[in-house]
């Protein structure tokens, strides 16, 4: 099963949900991309709603939204007209090699089960020197999120992810740390910032805080 398409079914409440409970992520990803983006060709990989893309074209960005759930795309056009949208999977990119200035993405690649592809586009399309932010959930959340603390961590498997305070439930695959930074992704780009942080609008399993999501801030070598 495409991950990515389960947006298709709960596309209404995510939309309506996020905007008020996914406060912390967005400032934090807000934070890392900046506050100019004039003159920069964007593209918003896995964009949901639309509500970030939005964002980076009141920065001055010219955007493309890309997105798996046609829901969700239908969605971002009606919200937004003046941002272009068009469904797609980041594994297989429509577009040219260099075309972009800027790759953004939050709370959505770790859906697919392996990061390589996505990277492996995500350089294609970037420009020399481009820059490539991503926002995903943390591996320590995704194992608390197995519920079972004698589970192997470094064995894949679907979790439940309760979010939005609770608003959303949807499954994502379990990720380690090095899938996301190892020597292949350092081959390609070079990091330049990284933030990991907690995030009340996740289920806190056990009562615990620990880190929720975690941010990348890299470009194109």
């Amino acid at each position: 099963m495409d991950l990515s398409k389960q947006y298709n079914n709960f596309a209404g409440d995510f939309s309506v949900n996020q905007e008020v409970q996914n406060q912390i992520n967005r400032t934090e990803m807000y934070r890392i991309v900046g506050e100019d983006l004039s003159g920069m060709k964007v593209l918003d990989l896995a964009c949901g709603d639309g509500i970030d893309a939005e964002h980076y074209r009141d920065l001055g960005g010219e955007v493309i939204g890309l997105d798996a759930s046609e829901e969700l795309i239908k969605i971002a056009k009606e919200k937004y007209p003046e941002v272009s949208f068009i469904c797609g999977v980041a594994e297989k990119l429509p577009f040219d090699n260099n075309t972009f200035d800027a790759v953004f993405s939050k709370y959505a690649i770790m859906t697919s089960a392996d990061m390589n592809p996505i990277f492996d586009e995500a350089y294609r399309v970037l420009k020399p020197k481009g820059t490539f932010i991503y926002l995903v959930t943390h591996p320590f959340r995704q194992f608390m999120e197995r519920r079972d603390l004698s589970d192997n961590y470094f064995e894949q498997k679907l979790v439940d992810c309760l979010i939005l305070n609770g608003t959303v439930i949807l499954q994502e695959p379990t990720h380690t740390m090095n899938e996301y930074l190892n020597k292949d992704f350092f081959r390609k780009f070079e990091m330049i910032d990284f933030i990991e942080s907690h995030d009340p609008a996740a289920e806190q399993i056990y009562g615990g805080q620990y880190p929720c999501f975690f941010v990348v801030k890299s470009k194109k070598k």
